[in-house]
């Protein structure tokens, strides 16, 4: 590992990928570094709270034969975070684990840091380099795909209208949910919802570019951790997956009506 005095913070979308039993996971330099802060901080706040922290919840510590087969993974790696051969145990945090160090920490940098860990580390999943001149984009795909299936299903549901009955439904609730949306409507908008432009949710991106104002992502991410709620990820060219916040939390922070900006889509 880096000395306590020698930890330099790296972008979270530059971070090198640590994954231990199946989900990404983060060291305390990492932290430390990233937060603006001390590896001795983060292991005393650990230490000072062990109530708050359930091992395999928030955090892993890796041993034994594990730790032995992470370290010649990671010493592999020229750039990379470098075990020692001393070290005997090694803990490794949770998304879970970050947020409350960050809470604890209760700084700028430590939450701003946390929130790039979420976006474009935690949640990253190999996102691809931006598209050549002449290439699509991811965005531009499901956009044409969109497009293509509001017509293929509008299609189908005229077809199906001639031989649904009443019988060939199972449940009372079904008939309801079908006579007020059709099928047609429903994965159209499951659609719109993923380009994060639905009346349940929005990214940032999308309302900006409706209403010409600019938003920061700070005050909708107090209002989903106040709330108990969290934010939908959705794909985006650039980093692979953003936030796409509750309408909730737009109309609350900032008065922005997401059905009156998106509720005209079809």
């Amino acid at each position: 590992m880096a000395k306590k005095t020698e930890l330099v913070a790296v972008e979270a979308k530059d971070l090198q990928i640590i994954e231990y039993r199946g989900q990404r996971a983060a060291t305390t330099e990492q932290l430390a570094a990233g937060y603006g802060t001390s590896a001795i901080r983060i292991q005393q706040n650990h230490h000072e709270n062990k109530s708050r922290f359930i091992e395999g919840k928030h955090f892993f510590k890796v041993v034994g034969a594990e730790l032995n087969n992470l370290r010649l993974v990671l010493n592999e790696s020229q750039n990379g975070e470098q075990i020692s051969p001393k070290t005997r145990s090694l803990i490794l945090w949770t998304e879970r684990g970050a947020a409350n160090h960050a809470k604890m920490l209760e700084t700028d940098q430590a939450w701003e840091y946390y929130n790039d860990l979420t976006e474009f580390y935690f949640t990253r999943r190999d996102a691809k380099a931006l598209p050549a001149p002449g290439e699509l984009s991811k965005l531009e795909i499901i956009q044409i795909a969109l497009e293509s299936e509001k017509g293929r299903l509008a299609e189908k549901e005229r077809a199906d209208h001639a031989v649904r009955t009443k019988s060939q439904i199972s449940r009372k609730r079904e008939a309801s949910a079908l006579g007020k949306l059709s099928a047609a409507t429903r994965k159209c908008r499951d659609l719109e919802e993923r380009l994060g432009e639905s009346v349940k949710h929005a990214t940032i991106t999308k309302v900006e570019k409706k209403t010409g104002g600019e938003y920061k992502f700070v005050k909708l991410r107090r209002w989903c951790r106040d709330h108990g709620i969290e934010a939908v990820e959705v794909p985006d060219p650039r980093y692979g997956n953003v936030k796409s916040w509750p309408a909730g939390a737009w109309l609350e922070v900032f008065g922005v009506n997401l059905s009156a900006l998106f509720g005209g889509k079809v």
